[in-house]
């Protein structure tokens, strides 16, 4: 009888890790939107205001970042999404009774962006690096898709909201990640290794991993007609141009490095990706806020029919997303980087200027098909430079030092907005030299190498810890 291969354990992971990110962006990365304007025309809270809760929620978010990275890597990200999922249900159903905007301030920063720290970002993230490394750019971009997936269907809890009330619709929120999240949850394994399986789902005997080195490098050629490098007299010759064009963009095949969170904040590379993370942020929290309130306001459209458009981004960004994420596995990762972002500055400079919707519609292609790949790309750059080991705490670190313009964004965005005429068409025009300041970065780093700096703590954490009153050794 013919027995039918057992489906790679990673893949059942991946699935729950998509259908669990299409939920969220439904009803909290993108459904955020559909709540701002019932809430302004509920309570007139400005654009500022609610900007501020966003930023504030980055904030925090920003500050849990590390210790939520510490946490997933040491103790698995069952645990914590299980905890940050149940917090992120509890906050929707408390946001059903809002009724001041200091209320709403801190359900946002005890619940709502607390729980996504824990219970989502960062240990979808690090358990989708730790099953993948040579597949890892398609796995991250079918993660991505996810996102956009339930960003498409942003229009439904829309129309929900627009029914019944945001009240209603902040309460199946929360019920919809409870009843769905938490059973998908208990999916996730922290690493393969923990099974007795490997990255990618390959068998132990393909395995060349060297201490230190996770084997993702082609295996070598075999003894048939097909040559991967042809003898010097019959390999075809190309101009110079080509040749350093195709050099650039090949992947590179070295196995991938595992570094320590201190040895990655010793290196170039990570200051510079640190620094293009922290310019992007900037369009993701200025998107996540204000797109509907600026196609409402300055192109006059409708509500439902803006939180549709925002529909038409997700749509576009998903192929975007799944189409960056294989070419992952193929092309240098810094070159697509690096051409995805600035594709994304492009855009919204684009978006800034729209005047009609014909206009929006094209400028909201080239925006989505940056901003898709960039998402993909970011975690799979991350691995790429300093591998599974400490993964879920380089993140938390990186997270944390975005925080002054993921915070800042949306809150001098809506300030703009509030006291300049098109402000936020200004707004979104710095938001775009910002990103494509972004894309500068990530073409300049370059991989660390052995020996790499040392994994000692600096001095100063050292003294702060012996001082900590939680460590045990510190005397009573």
């Amino acid at each position: 009888m013919l027995r039918l291969p057992r489906l790679f354990f990673g893949w059942w992971i991946l699935s729950a890790a998509v259908s669990i990110n299409a939920l969220i962006a439904i009803v909290y990365t993108f459904g955020f939107n559909a709540f701002f304007v019932p809430w302004r025309e509920a309570f007139g809270w400005s654009r500022a205001q609610l900007g501020g809760v966003v930023g504030l929620s980055r904030l925090q978010g920003g500050l849990v970042a590390p210790l939520a990275g510490w946490l997933v890597d040491k103790y698995g990200p069952r645990t914590m999404m299980l905890l940050g999922l149940g917090l992120l249900g509890l906050g929707f159903i408390a946001l059903s009774r809002v009724n001041s905007f200091f209320m709403l301030l801190a359900i946002f920063l005890a619940l709502l962006s607390t729980g996504s720290s824990l219970g989502v970002n960062r240990p979808i993230q690090v358990t989708v690096a730790n099953w993948f490394i040579r597949l890892r750019g398609r796995a991250m971009g079918l993660l991505a898709a996810g996102m956009a997936g339930g960003g498409s269907l942003v229009f439904l809890f829309a129309m929900v909201i627009d029914k019944f009330g945001w009240r209603v619709g902040a309460i199946v929120a929360g019920l919809l990640i409870w009843g769905i999240g938490l059973p998908l949850a208990l999916v996730f394994r922290h690493r393969p290794e923990d099974m007795g399986l490997l990255p990618d789902g390959r068998r132990p005997d393909s395995g060349r991993a060297s201490i230190g080195m996770n084997a993702e490098a082609e295996p070598p050629p075999s003894n048939s007609s097909l040559q991967l490098h042809p003898p010097a007299e019959r390999r075809p010759v190309m101009p110079l141009g080509i040749s350093k064009i195709l050099r650039i963009m090949a992947r590179d095949r070295r196995p991938e490095l595992d570094v320590t969170a201190w040895q990655a904040v010793r290196t170039p590379a990570f200051w510079l990706m640190a620094a293009g993370w922290a310019m992007w942020a900037t369009a993701s929290s200025v998107h996540m806020v204000h797109w509907a309130p600026f196609l409402v306001e300055e192109l006059k459209m409708d509500y439902v029919a803006a939180l549709s458009a925002l529909s038409f981004f997700s749509i576009v960004s998903l192929f975007a997303r799944l189409g960056f994420g294989f070419a992952a596995d193929y092309i240098s990762i810094r070159f697509l980087a690096t051409l995805v972002i600035a594709t994304e500055g492009l855009g919204i400079l684009l978006l800034s200027q729209a005047r009609d919707v014909r206009q929006l519609l094209a400028f909201t292609v080239v925006f989505a098909i940056g901003h898709g790949g960039s998402l993909v790309l970011w975690p799979v750059l991350q691995g790429h430079f300093f591998g599974r080991r400490a993964f879920g705490t380089i993140g938390g670190i990186v997270q944390f030092i975005q925080l002054p313009m993921g915070i800042g964004a949306p809150i001098w965005v809506g300030y703009l907005a509030d006291t300049v005429p098109h402000g936020y068409r200004w707004g979104f025009g710095l938001v775009g030299i910002l990103i494509l300041g972004a894309a500068l970065c990530v073409s300049m780093p370059r991989r660390p190498f052995s020996p790499l700096p040392t994994d000692r703590p600096p001095a100063l954490f050292n003294a702060l810890r012996a001082h900590w009153p939680f460590n045990r050794n510190t005397p009573r």
